[in-house]
């Protein structure tokens, strides 16, 4: 009866041991939403402004043959800005996917996530005309 008991213990401090040394996977993504202060520190600061980002975004789709006139940005995601024509406005929820601009070089990419995030704005950000 010792025996089974203490092989009890052994075992629940080793199930306890194997839990604890579980690390917590981190999220790796840094996301900034628009409309927030930290928002507009980042595109202060970024070599690539909102307007470039834009007009690059418009290369992209037309280099690519879409026919779209730009996409709203919602979030920026680890230094890129990501322009999503995905919203739904009833949820509302933005889906990560549409063109991706390097805040830090301008390389233009499409990305196709499937997270999607409630945006603080309900509009995001375009350009105006001028």
């Amino acid at each position: 009866m010792e025996s089974i008991k203490s092989k009890s213990y052994l075992a629940i401090i080793l199930i306890v041991l194997i839990l604890s040394s579980c690390t917590k996977r981190e999220d790796k993504m840094k996301i900034i939403a628009y409309g927030t202060p930290e928002f507009e520190e980042f595109v202060k600061k970024a070599p690539i402004n909102l307007e470039k980002a834009w007009d690059l975004q418009l290369k992209y789709y037309e280099e690519n043959g879409e026919k779209i006139i730009g996409s709203p940005l919602f979030f920026i995601i680890n230094d890129k800005y990501i322009f999503t024509p995905y919203y739904n406005p009833k949820i509302p929820e933005v889906k990560l996917s549409g063109v991706s601009i390097d805040s830090q070089t301008g390389e233009a990419t499409y990305v196709n996530m499937k997270d999607k995030l409630k945006p603080k704005s309900q509009f995001g950000w375009r350009k105006t005309k001028e």
